[in-house]
């Protein structure tokens, strides 16, 4: 790096607050050190918060902070409460030697993040709540932000806002980018076959300023859709938990939070700046900071859904364990990448099924699944 860029003395700086705070992070180059402030502001994509918002806010992060670490519900107010205390840490990246987040990716040069935040959670979501690490789903980001967003003059110069995004995967689907591969200049084309290829949010909710709710929604469901205010050191983290040193801010971003970690006092966040930024593209953040349990706007900014309706012909997989009851119309199928899936089809169709399945098993042969509604309704052999 040259020692003549300004990116230079700006890290310097940083160093230097952090250094009095104890070096709670970790600052250097990062991919975006060497951009203008416009150019980095080009990789946000929230409106920024209105100034009206910030001072109704004043005592959020304090309060999120203390609700983060705090016991502030009791078991019976859950409705899907799977054990009366949650573990101090969690990361949706090892759950029991199980990973059911996707890769880390990059949302170039234009303000896309909500739709890289929205699919993140979608994705991890559909295969943590199968429990099938395995299924590995790589949605578009194209389709729902340079498809369904710009339909709707959603788009506004700063971007766009996660709620609406939801409703968009709730309503109509997303397919998978395969089928609309994402490029920062819309260069990618969606294929006339997409609604055979497809993803929908269901249950959506709205967890903006509930600490403990987030937390309860990432064990029981998965990832959540978080907004926070990007402070200008932000450009510069390397590592570590994440706490401003700056009040300069660029604007508002979107990421998905995967996990946390009570004894660092942090949520563990999955960002779409590449995975040569920050800790190999993840960000630890301090509970409360950056407003990133209730970004400053008067609608919901946290978001997480409880399922991930399937529509879709699914890599070629095996058969490990098939099941049916004495009512041959009852039938289903263990799958090597997406766990326990009912056969569809009435008596005739999964008794044909469940016979193909069976011979595939005995021989060790994957086939290629086609899931309907969360039901297997057709294989094919995989070639």
């Amino acid at each position: 790096m040259s020692p003549d860029h300004p990116c230079v003395a700006e890290i310097a700086g940083i160093r230097d607050s952090l250094a009095a705070l104890g070096d709670p992070w970790h600052c250097g180059e990062t991919r975006l050190s060497r951009l203008s402030r416009d150019a980095r502001r080009a990789r946000l994509g929230v409106p920024p918060p209105a100034a009206e918002e910030l001072s109704a806010r004043s005592d959020l992060p304090g309060r999120m902070a203390e609700a983060a670490l705090a016991v502030s519900r009791e078991p019976e107010d859950l409705e899907h409460e799977p054990t009366p205390h949650l573990p101090r840490s969690f990361d949706l990246r090892d759950v029991e030697g199980c990973a059911y987040v996707t890769d880390v990716k990059d949302q170039g040069e234009i303000g896309s993040c909500s739709a890289f935040g929205t699919i993140a959670a979608l994705e991890t979501t559909a295969a943590y709540t199968r429990r099938a690490p395995g299924l590995r789903l790589n949605l578009s980001e194209a389709h729902l932000f340079f498809g369904h967003a710009a339909a709707r003059e959603a788009i506004t110069p700063d971007g766009t806002w996660p709620d609406e995004l939801f409703v968009d995967c709730q309503r109509i689907g997303v397919t998978f980018d395969d089928h609309y591969p994402y490029y920062d200049d819309d260069s990618g084309a969606l294929n006339p076959g997409w609604r055979d290829r497809l993803a929908k949010a269901e249950g959506v909710v709205d967890l903006s300023q509930d600490p403990a709710a987030i937390k309860q929604h990432l064990y029981t469901y998965g990832a959540v859709t978080a907004c926070l205010v990007v402070y200008d050191d932000l450009f510069h983290y390397t590592g570590g938990v994440y706490r401003h040193t700056t009040e300069e801010t660029s604007g508002g971003h979107c990421v998905a939070l995967i996990g946390w970690d009570d004894d660092a006092g942090c949520w563990i966040a999955k960002n779409s700046w590449g995975p040569d930024w920050g800790e190999n593209g993840f960000l630890r953040i301090a509970y409360g900071e950056a407003y990133i349990e209730d970004y400053p706007e008067p609608r919901p900014t946290t978001l997480g859904c409880t399922g991930v309706n399937l529509r879709a012909w699914l890599p070629a997989q095996r058969a490990l364990g098939l099941f049916a009851t004495a009512h041959d119309a009852n039938g289903w199928a263990y799958l090597e990448n997406l766990g326990w899936t009912r056969l569809s089809g009435g008596p005739d169709g999964t008794t044909s099924t469940l016979a193909q399945l069976s011979t595939a098993r005995a021989s060790g042969r994957a086939f290629v699944p086609f899931i309907d509604n969360d039901e297997l309704s057709m294989i094919h052999p995989a070639h």
